[in-house]
């Protein structure tokens, strides 16, 4: 069964009336003299009669004589034509039949019609086992069927989109596909499907995601501690004074904290025991800050930063003291935290609250370390 067919050519009955035609002329202008013999008797009428008829009789031939002839031309030109349809249609046939891509037919009833070698290779159905089933069999939604037999065949507009499909061992097919409506006589008698498998791409699509996430991930993280680093702190500060702008009811604490001792225990432990006291840190920060709301990041050497929004400096040293508590439970020696809370105001910028965190800070080590201070 071909995809599409030629429309049907209708000179051939106009011919036939035609010729019909002509043969009753021939026998009325063998009639007519006959019978005016019969019937007159004046030799002048005769003639004139004879005359008359004569030469309607020619103007009605060559009338008739050159439709036939034009419309035998038309003929002619039509089975030629359609010869070459014919032709060209085999052609293509042939090219649809053997193309890689998948290409089938279905009915208006959404029933298998024809399919190519490119759609029993991606599906693994061969054609005598498919022909006849229902669309249904190779989705794997059935409300995409129903969307495109509506969509193509009740409001004839083609569908292109990306549809997961299943062949007939149960693999699951991402199809770049179209759907376009088949007519004859304007009539829609199905649809033509033209796909082509972007399973792999799709794939390397997300992995090359995943990859720039990770990577954009890395740019903003410390590996060691895997809190977020210096840079990213002051893109997030300067968003969250934005917002205080904006809003100057909001409450921003920052808490700034340093290790106290820590060269000394670089110097007499080993960078290695160092190296385990700031991922111990890292961690227990990660663990006691709001998730998806609070920010921990590892400033530099053995400076640590929390952005806390909606927290007044109170609320922000309950956290810290969180901190410092499970901290201690590690009893890394004589390492503990010394920490400078500060309110974020609505005139200041990153290095305006920073640096009151940093002397509120080192107000807490003036003052004998392990100890909060408020800026």
């Amino acid at each position: 069964m071909p995809f599409f067919s030629p429309r049907e050519h209708d000179s051939k009955k106009r011919y036939r009336k035609l010729q019909f035609f002509f043969s009753v002329l021939l026998f009325t202008f063998i009639a007519i003299p006959l019978l005016l013999v019969r019937f007159i008797s004046s030799p002048l009428s005769l003639i004139l009669a004879l005359c008359f008829t004569s030469v309607l009789c020619f103007f009605l031939s060559k009338w008739i004589y050159n439709h036939i002839f034009e419309l035998n031309q038309k003929i002619k030109k039509g089975k030629l034509l359609t010869k070459r349809f014919q032709n060209i249609s085999k052609y293509f046939e042939t090219i649809l039949q053997d193309s890689t891509d998948i290409i089938f037919s279905v009915d208006t009833e959404g029933y298998i019609l024809k399919f190519n070698k490119g759609a029993e290779l991606y599906f693994e159905y061969s054609q005598e086992e498919i022909v006849g089933k229902p669309l249904a069999h190779l989705f794997v939604n059935d409300s995409d069927k129903r969307k495109i037999l509506n969509t193509v065949l009740r409001t004839n507009r083609s569908v292109n989109d990306e549809i997961p499909m299943k062949s007939k061992s149960g693999n699951i097919l991402l199809l770049n596909i179209s759907f376009s409506e088949m007519k004859n006589d304007n009539q829609i008698i199905g649809m033509v499907v033209t796909a082509k498998d972007i399973t792999e791409k799709k794939k390397l699509e997300m992995e090359l995601v995943k990859k720039n996430e990770l990577l954009s991930k890395l740019a903003i993280t410390d590996s060691l501690t895997e809190l977020y680093n210096s840079r990213h702190f002051h893109d997030q500060i300067k968003r969250e004074l934005s917002r205080l702008k904006r809003n100057p009811e909001r409450k921003l604490s920052l808490v700034l904290l340093d290790l106290d001792h820590f060269k000394e225990l670089n110097d007499t432990q080993g960078h290695q025991m160092g190296d385990q006291v700031l991922r111990s840190l890292g961690q227990v920060i990660r663990v006691c800050l709001r998730k998806d709301i609070d920010m921990g990041f590892r400033y530099g050497g053995d400076e640590f930063i929390m952005i806390l929004p909606d927290t007044d400096k109170h609320q922000a040293a309950i956290a810290a003291e969180r901190i410092q508590k499970q901290f201690e439970a590690f009893s890394f020696g004589k390492t503990s935290l010394s920490m400078g809370i500060v309110e974020a105001r609505c005139d200041e910028d990153d290095h305006s609250i920073l640096k009151r965190a940093d002397e509120a800070m080192y107000q807490s080590k003036k003052s004998g370390r392990s100890r909060i201070t408020f800026g």
